[in-house]
């Protein structure tokens, strides 16, 4: 039995074993693997289940459910077809494009292999180049009829033409600022930054030559209101939290009702009170909706039919999304929990809902339109500013079980394990991220359809999008529930497919793709990255000669990347440099060993003088410059001059550094000890937008940005 679990555990992609960062092996045991092949479905409790499902997995297959086509790659544009061995088999070949127009096609092939299964000889016959090479870039449907012997043979696939690589821009080396929305203190938000506030920012970054300013993710999340926006109910709609609900015309009808007490209360909050917000906006949202309905939707204005345009563009999934976010309003928890007959979103309890509550359901489409009218205002706006890139937005790993994305498509996901990461320096234990898994082998078989809808929304307003731990386009950590981090095992992934949808959706919406390829990525993933026009994530903290601890020159940084200084898990280039983030993590006990502690604070030390050693020798300080106790404005430009000099595409400035500001706005490893995503800017938007600062003049100096 553990041989057949071990055969089928390979067969689903399943690794046999991972290394951590120190080298050390660890086995994947039979009951990884048995939870992890239960998670995909499998029934491993029994031999001849296991054998069963390995036959499956094992024998030929007539066509494929999804082909991906690399149109770079003309010679590879084959459809691969297995059938009985026959000298020559003919084959008709119908493909659809996205407007529903086909081309029929025919042709007589020999195999161009064979192999033997159950005692059948099987031939492999590749369809193609000639026939699909030619083919534009985009989504078909493909319906493939064999007539081979006496017998007819039909089936259907998803046919993906990729070009092949992402979008590369024109603008060439520039610059922008990288910022946490919610982190925004103004004088009119309500307690956390704003979709106004982002365009005051463009505004001011494009006056400076920027041509982005990157944000966190906009995902959707759970109600009552999660924090993390790397933990969301959903990765294809957005957190109305940022909207600004004064330019919506419907704001007239409330404006003179709202608790504008509260609402300076939480404007003054040292911390983002998202519930206070959550609960404020809400309410004025209903109202304004209320208002909206009755005057424009029943009446069919012009207005309302841009609303309802828009609804039917996404009918139903936006239905669905709308339905889930009304039902976890009414039940206040995860989907799981609620009752029976609303688990299932086709089911006719669902569908129940929807028509009795018809107008709630509405509401909530209505939200994520006005989310989509104010995202695609601000793309304008920062084009006319003449920003290249304009807005630059982040994508999660994944989504909770409990939220939208699991409960639309629920047969998509593995439940019962959660996608993590093994034991690192930070995390010695591992890591459990608390959110499951898609199947690998159901993206295949739906078309990748999820995946599709996933890039393309997340792309639809911004001029660049960076992908959160881009492994997991190859392999994802896998934990079975119940078990220790360190005890899972690694899951491939079609790579190469993502990486194609990725470049056409890329190439279709002139976005620039970043790959966040931190820590342990191996050489063949960033080679993939690299082919596709992905560029490469790299810190300046991180880039080093390693193992000796020595920063690398910005010669040696790569042209197809984007560079920074840090991010929101790491600390800013002030509580790097002060050691405050050692310091906090001293205090919280998260330290596991007394020896750990005294490591990093004693590398941190050595790192202010191998930064200040890396300066001089570029020019940027002069000889006898002596390495202060804290940072200062001069040290930190010289620091982003320093990555100026970069061949790298793109410099990310982070406004926390900008501003001094010594707290990170997460603390990986907490939760409740450390106020993760609360955290405000210390300076108000009106006030840092009045000046330049020399940030400007050291980029120009650099060739950097416009």
């Amino acid at each position: 039995m553990q041989e057949l679990i071990d055969k089928l555990a390979l067969l689903c992609g399943i690794l046999p074993e991972y290394h951590d960062v120190w080298g050390k092996r660890h086995e994947a045991s039979t009951e990884t693997k048995k939870k992890i092949l239960g998670a995909m479905g499998h029934n491993v409790g029994n031999e001849a289940a296991v054998k069963s499902a390995i036959r499956k997995k094992s024998g030929p297959r007539f066509l494929e459910p999804a082909i991906v086509l690399n149109l770079k790659e003309p010679e590879s544009c084959v459809i691969p077809i297995s059938l009985p061995f026959e000298e020559d088999a003919s084959f008709k070949i119908s493909v659809k494009d996205e407007s529903g127009k086909k081309k029929k096609n025919s042709l007589h092939t020999a195999p161009s292999e064979t192999i033997e299964f159950e005692g059948i000889r099987y031939g492999r016959y590749l369809l193609g180049p000639e026939i699909f090479s030619s083919l534009e870039p985009g989504y078909y449907g493909a319906e493939i009829t064999a007539q081979f012997g006496n017998e007819n043979r039909t089936g259907s696939a998803s046919l993906i033409a990729s070009p092949g690589a992402a979008y590369v821009p024109e603008y060439g080396r520039t610059w922008g600022v990288a910022l946490s929305l919610h982190s925004l203190r103004s004088e009119r938000n309500w307690g956390i930054g704003d979709f106004t506030d982002l365009g005051r920012v463009v505004d001011w970054a494009a006056g400076l030559g920027g041509d982005f300013v990157g944000i966190l993710p906009l995902h959707a999340l759970p109600l009552p209101m999660g924090t993390s926006p790397y933990s969301p109910a959903s990765r294809i709609y957005r957190n109305f939290i940022h909207l600004d609900l004064e330019p919506v015309p419907e704001f007239e009808t409330i404006k003179e009702k709202l608790p504008v007490d509260e609402i300076k209360r939480l404007r003054e909050t040292e911390l983002v009170d998202y519930e206070g917000v959550y609960r404020i906006k809400i309410d004025a949202l209903k109202k304004m909706f209320e208002n909206f309905y009755r005057v424009e939707y029943e009446r069919t204005t012009p207005r309302a039919s841009r609303f309802k345009e828009y609804f039917e563009k996404e009918r139903k999934e936006l239905l669905h999304f709308a339905a889930f976010m009304a039902l976890s309003e009414k039940f206040q928890q995860g989907w799981m929990d609620w009752p029976e007959e609303y688990r299932d979103p086709g089911g006719p309890g669902v569908s129940s809902f929807i028509e009795e509550n018809r107008e709630t359901v509405l509401f909530y489409a209505y939200v994520q339109w006005l989310m989509d009218e104010e995202l695609e205002a601000l793309r304008a706006r920062a084009k006319e500013k003449g920003m290249g890139a304009g807005i630059y937005l982040d994508l999660a790993v994944g989504s909770l079980g409990g939220g939208a994305d699991a409960w639309l498509y629920q047969e998509d996901f593995a439940f019962g394990t959660d996608v993590g990461a093994p034991p690192d320096e930070f995390n010695p234990n591992g890591q459990n991220w608390g959110f499951p898994p898609i199947r690998p082998d159901k993206l295949k078989e739906r078309g990748y359809d999820i995946f599709i809808k996933t890039i393309r929304k997340n792309l639809e307003h911004c001029g660049v999008l960076r992908i959160d731990h881009a492994l997991g386009l190859a392999r994802l950590f896998w934990v079975p529930e119940g078990m220790k981090p360190s005890e899972g095992a690694y899951v491939l992934y079609p790579f190469r497919d993502l990486l194609g949808i990725i470049a056409l959706e890329s190439t279709r919406q002139k976005a620039v793709i970043v790959a966040e390829d931190l820590g342990t990525v191996p050489e063949e993933v960033r080679k993939g990255l690299a082919e596709y026009n992905m560029l490469s994530y790299r810190l300046f903290y991180y880039e080093r000669h390693y193992p000796a601890p020595d920063f690398k020159s910005p010669g040696e940084y790569p042209e197809h990347a984007l560079a920074a200084i840090t991010t929101h898990d790491l600390p800013t280039i002030y509580g790097y440099w002060g050691g405050k983030d050692i310091r906090v993590k001293k205090g919280l006990s998260i330290y596991p060993s007394e020896g750990l502690h005294e490591k990093d604070r004693a590398s941190r030390e050595r790192d202010r003088e191998l930064i200040i050693e890396a300066l001089k020798k570029e020019g940027l300080l002069p000889e006898d410059y002596p390495a202060p106790e804290e940072m200062t404005e001069e040290l930190m430009l010289a620091i982003y001059e320093y990555l100026g000099r970069s061949p790298s595409l793109l410099v990310a400035v982070s406004l926390d550094d900008w501003l001094r500001d010594p707290d990170q706005q997460n603390m990986p490893g907490t939760t409740h000890q450390y106020p993760n995503w609360k955290r405000k800017t210390p300076s108000l938007v009106e006030e840092f937008t009045r000046g330049g600062g020399p940030l400007q003049e050291t980029f120009k100096k650099e060739k950097r940005g416009r």
